[in-house]
């Protein structure tokens, strides 16, 4: 199975955006309970029994359009910013 080669927009807006800006600032290692705790944080609306499958969509999104890198390990999946193609507009 072949598969299509990620699209990059422009611009993440939103919440994609504040997430994106923060991993840009924070770097490291990110996971979904990295990124609750920053909406958290942030105040940001998220319902609250989805917040999990939010935040894992966000992280999986980021890397699909390019701008994160996904690793797994045993029991760990977590993004890193895909930095060779991080051009800060």
């Amino acid at each position: 199975m072949k598969i299509a080669p990620a699209i990059r927009i422009a611009r993440p807006t939103g919440r994609l955006g504040l997430l994106l800006a923060e991993i840009r600032r924070q770097r490291g290692r990110w996971n979904a309970i990295r990124v609750i705790r920053l909406y958290r944080a942030l105040g940001v609306s998220v319902p609250s029994a989805q917040i999990r499958a939010i935040a894992r969509g966000d992280l999986r999104d980021l890397a699909v359009w390019g701008w994160l890198q996904r690793h797994d390990e045993p029991s760990n999946r977590f993004y890193t910013l895909n930095s060779r193609k991080d051009v800060r507009p």
